[in-house]
């Protein structure tokens, strides 16, 4: 019998034990597959130069990290998987094969997984192409027809990726042959002999070390001593070392010492299967502390990538809306240009005129001295654009989105329209509203003392022609245009401006601005937003991608765990069963021994992810309460699911029923 042949009837005679590792191989292939076709789609190639925003360097970037993140996952799995057949490579040395034929074996046996890997998973991606194509768009906010994808250049990279891959897999496999001798291979993992009782000093520094590292990420960087130029590197790195030493410490020390106590419980351990629990966990928390701290860790990060990347996405979102009020504006236009424009939306199916109306801002400079010592936060504003009350209360009128009216204001009284008023702190409105600001105006010698008495959550000029804008009375509005220039705006406003990209075109090609970010003479809401949108969601999809990278590599790390634990297991199982035990009472045990390490991990890394963004929600000022919640509850959810799939894996493994 050739080494092939032995290599094809142990995977098919045992297509049961290889198939969870085929089932990750299959995920990372589809994953990678499906991004890559992504990258080389022509749609998004275009969507990408339309707005001028260079996307495709960010997937081509994005591959890379996946590709990394791909075979360390494929590596762990394999990892396991070949150390879980440790006896099964030891018989074979026994039946007098060379341990470099037994390389070989592996290798064939690597390579039959990777070939089917890859076709299933460049069909199913092909097959699902459609699906994520429009997940993408529906993300990115477009409505594009997308079809199948069939990418040569996405199928070869996959396959160069995975032959890679394949490669340090089977290099890897060589390596458990030749570094263990016959007898260490048929060998199963010796239990401590002296199980650990724990240690509650080092249990109170893995504490200490993670609430301090807690302390600081949600610590102001502009406020705290400990986030100065000097100090942030170090901090960043205590932040990031001292969390992930603390989740070890407190893994290999205090829950040993847990157990340790219900151990010298005698009514607890004494009670019903509590025994085998107990004495399960004494005999394999050591050995586990690193794999649970990995599990914790990686938690950690897709929970906080995916909370982070959502939060992102709907702040930026409601950011591009809330800025971008009217549909178009133009900077002095001619009459010429007007009656084209009025031609334009007259002409355009599907849009019609609204109102058009017009406002005179006057731009004003900030003279008050800027410390530059103080952290950027703390900083007041540096400009404004003025508008008169009248205006902004005909305006907020017309525009019907729930803006507030203005009554009466001072002379020296005003109010901030800042479209990310919501964004702002109160730390950061206090800023702004604490003192008076002295305005100065381009060719108009008088300086103005104006007090902001109010910030509102909106603004009823596109951010790109008029940004912070500034509210005053009419006499003063009207004393400062007799001796200052103004920017005459026109604002058009039209039905279904979010689908108006043809509209968009004409109207570009009459003022002569093109797609850009911050034009100074035209904006459009449907350019403004889709600019957007485009980018934001492009990054959020990159991250869900990388994201369920990282659940794979969770759910594979402690899937091929228990795995090897059910092997070493099945013998004292069968024991009980002898003795009388129920299957039933079987899955209970082995329910309470798999539910620390999905409950553990799990909890530590919901905390850790709080944590992180907590900061990232102090700092970057915008709200991740409720892209959290959604994003913790799905993730628990697939949790919850995956631990009861192990649970009936393992039970199935050690019970007698199956022998």
């Amino acid at each position: 019998m050739t080494l092939f042949k032995i290599a094809f009837t142990n995977v098919r005679k045992n297509f049961g034990q290889f198939s969870m590792y085929l089932g990750s191989l299959i995920l990372s292939v589809l994953i990678y597959f499906t991004f890559v076709s992504l990258a080389y789609n022509k749609s998004i190639g275009i969507i990408f130069k339309k707005w001028g925003l260079g996307g495709q360097s960010v997937f081509v970037a994005a591959s890379i990290v996946l590709i990394i993140f791909v075979a360390f996952f494929i590596f762990y799995s394999s990892n396991y998987f070949t150390r879980s057949r440790k006896r099964e490579l030891g018989l074979y040395s026994l039946l007098g094969l060379r341990k470099a034929q037994i390389g070989r074996i592996i290798f064939y046996e690597n390579l039959m997984m990777h070939v089917m890997a890859v076709v299933a998973g460049v069909l199913i991606g092909i097959f699902f192409s459609k699906f994520f194509s429009m997940l993408l768009f529906r993300i990115m906010g477009l409505s594009i027809p997308s079809g199948f994808t069939f990418s040569i250049a996405a199928i070869g990279s996959t396959v160069f990726v995975f032959a890679i891959i394949l490669i340090v897999t089977s290099a890897n496999g060589y390596w458990i042959v030749y570094r263990h001798s016959m007898i260490e291979l048929f060998k199963a993992d010796v239990r401590e002999k002296n199980p650990p009782k724990g240690s509650l000093t080092l249990s109170i520094l893995g504490i200490f070390l993670i609430g301090s590292g807690y302390f600081l990420a949600t610590r102001s960087i502009d406020d705290s001593i400990f986030w100065t130029e000097n100090t942030f590197f170090a901090s960043m790195l205590f932040v990031l070392f001292g969390v992930i030493l603390g989740t070890w410490l407190l893994l290999r020390f205090l829950f040993p010492y847990i157990v340790y106590k219900l151990f010298q419980r005698k009514s607890f351990f004494y009670s019903g299967t509590n025994i085998l629990t107990v004495t399960w966990l004494r005999y394999r928390m050591k050995k586990t502390a690193g794999t649970l701290t990995m599990i914790a860790i990686l938690s950690a990060t897709t929970l906080t990538a995916i909370g982070a990347l959502s939060s992102l996405y709907t702040n930026i979102i409601s950011y591009a809306e809330s800025s971008n009020p009217d549909s178009y504006e133009t900077v002095w236009s001619t009459e010429t240009q007007r009656k084209a424009i009025f031609t334009a939306i007259r002409e355009s199916k599907g849009h019609d005129l609204i109102y058009h109306e017009k406002a005179d801002v006057y731009d004003a400079n900030v003279i008050d001295k800027v410390d530059k010592n103080e952290p950027y936060s703390h900083h007041r504003m540096t400009y404004f654009s003025v508008i008169s009350i009248s205006d902004y209360n005909r305006l907020a009128m017309k525009l019907d989105n729930n803006s507030k009216k203005i009554k009466s204001l001072g002379d020296e009284e005003a109010i901030f329209l800042s479209p990310n008023g919501s964004l702002e702190n109160s730390k950061r409105k206090n800023i702004l509203t604490k003192k008076p600001y002295m305005l100065q105006f381009k060719n108009n010698s008088k300086q103005y003392k104006v007090k902001i008495k109010d910030i509102y959550n909106h603004t009823v000029l596109n951010a790109d022609i008029a940004s912070s804008v500034l509210v005053v009375n009419d006499a003063l509005y009207s004393e400062i245009a007799q001796k200052t220039m103004p920017t005459h705006i026109d604002i058009f406003q039209v039905t279904n401006e979010d689908k108006a990209e043809a509209l968009d075109h004409k109207i570009q090609a009459i003022t002569g601005e093109p797609n850009s970010w911050w034009s100074t003479n035209m904006s459009s809401f449907y350019s403004n937003y889709h600019m957007m949108s485009t980018l934001v969601g492009v990054i959020l999809y990159i991250g869900v991608f990388i994201s369920i990278v990282f659940f794979a590599a969770t759910g594979s790390i402690i899937y091929f765990k228990q795995i090897t634990e059910a092997v070493d297991e099945k013998p004292r199982f069968a024991v009980l069963q002898k003795m009388g035990m129920s299957q039933k009472e079987v899955r209970a045990v082995v329910a309470k021994q798999v539910l620390p390490v999905f409950l553990i991990p799990l909890i530590l890394g919901i905390s850790h992810s709080v944590a992180a963004m907590i900061g990232m929600s102090l700092n970057l000022m915008f709200s991740v309460s409720a892209p959290v919640i959604i994003s913790t509850t799905i993730y628990t959810v697939f949790f919850i699911i995956y631990y009861f799939i192990c649970v009936e894996t393992y039970t199935k493994m050690v019970s007698s029923e199956n022998d």
